[in-house]
């Protein structure tokens, strides 16, 4: 590693470090993840060219949005997320896919047909694994109305990584869909595999080594991590599938056959490597990846930044009103809305695949970013608002 990569790692680091203390200082009315952002332009080439999102930084941002969907895995509970609250929550994300294909034809027969699809995708999202410390604290997950969350993200988390693999990637769409069914099988074999009676020994045995210096559980599953991320990017699927399946396994694991208390010390492990190091990383370099300089030169592009914060809540808000319109509370109802409208892991993926495939122009693809991280930063805080007489007795919502 050359001096220049060290120093460049130093700010990332220390960008990681200060961003957090921001939020303390403002309250805790700003999630971490928009000064990690923010501080990310500011050390990026667009403004001080401290650091560069290329090289081992740019290596450390890619595991930290491995770990990100992993993590995001990991709190879904498949057991909860069937019959009404997985119907509910599919409904939900397919009338959002509608809307996304209306505001796609409208830009096709605006001329803009090369953005449509990478638009569609971007609104499509919600962005479960930014979601999650901001819920998890507030204490939304200890309510019965987490899991509607749950469902919620996890379709606006998933579904768009399938449609990012079949659309946007570059082998033949249905080749790609031939091999998402083997993956499939895949991740089914390694469910039944993690919840297997007969290889309750095995898990017994790695468990062991949560109080123990080897912190076995935890090598094993970064081990299943590569393992899921290299067969997915083998096949041609996006990779963020890959940990995401990763996460489902391990919480089938762990939830098999261990004592809560366990399960609680492992997942503190787990993330403290995941939210303490290598997600923040991830979002620092997407604030270096933004090119700020791009949209300066280009003036009209901030116009888009407004538009794509009105459009997430049309596309995911709306439908999610809708669905729930009988099953929830209207203050419920609401701050749901507002969650599954808040996107900004996917779009940054997105966006940075439209400007390799020169579909995306690098001003529009930063002010598309823009626009999630708006999203990341009002609609978690106006959902919590709304959400504040349905907390836990000791809970402020307006903290987070």
């Amino acid at each position: 590693m050359t001096l220049s990569s060290l120093s460049g790692l130093f700010f990332v680091v220390a960008a990681v470090a200060l961003a957090p203390m921001l939020t303390l200082l403002a309250r805790q009315r700003v999630p971490s993840v928009i000064f990690e952002i923010m501080l990310g332009i500011l050390i990026g080439p667009a403004v001080l060219a401290l650091a560069h999102p290329s090289g081992f930084v740019a290596n450390l941002g890619s595991m930290g949005l491995a770990l990100l969907m992993f993590l995001a895995g990991l709190e879904v509970d498949l057991r909860e997320m069937r019959g009404a609250t997985l119907r509910r929550a599919a409904s939900s994300w397919g009338l959002s896919l509608v809307l996304a294909g209306a505001v796609a034809l409208v830009l096709v027969v605006l001329g803009h047909g090369k953005i449509a699809l990478f638009v569609a995708i971007a609104l499509s999202t919600t962005a479960l694994g930014t979601l999650l410390p901001i819920l998890r604290e507030s204490g939304v997950f200890a309510t019965g109305f987490g899991k509607h969350v749950m469902a919620v993200g996890t379709l606006g988390e998933f579904g768009p990584i399938v449609l990012i693999a079949l659309l946007l990637g570059e082998r033949n769409a249905w080749a790609v869909a031939l091999f998402l069914v083997g993956f499939a099988a895949l991740v089914v074999g390694g469910l039944w595999l993690a919840r297997n009676r007969r290889l309750g020994w095995l898990r017994h045995t790695i468990y062991q080594g949560l109080h123990t210096t080897s912190q076995l559980p935890v090598r094993v599953t970064m081990l299943i991590i590569v393992f899921f991320v290299l067969v997915a990017d083998d096949l041609g699927i996006d990779t963020l599938l890959g940990s995401f399946a990763a996460g489902l396994i391990v919480r089938a694991a762990i939830a098999a056959d261990h004592a809560p208390d366990d399960i609680g010390i492992f997942q503190g492990k787990i993330e403290a490597v995941g939210f303490g190091v290598l997600v923040p990383v991830f979002f620092v370099v997407s604030g270096m990846q933004i090119d700020i300089r791009s949209m300066i030169a280009n003036p009209s592009s901030f116009a888009v930044i407004p538009v794509m914060v009105v459009m997430m809540l049309l596309v995911r808000g709306i439908p999610t009103l809708m669905v729930y319109r009988h099953a929830l509370p209207a203050s419920q109802r609401r701050g749901l809305a507002l969650f599954a409208a808040t996107g900004l892991p996917l779009v940054v993926v997105v966006t940075q695949l439209g400007v390799q495939q020169g579909a995306l122009a690098p001003a529009v693809a930063a002010a598309m970013v823009a626009g999630g991280l708006l999203s990341a930063g009002l609609y978690p805080t106006l959902g919590l608002r709304a959400l504040r007489g349905d907390l836990p007795a000791g809970v402020d919502a307006a903290r987070s």
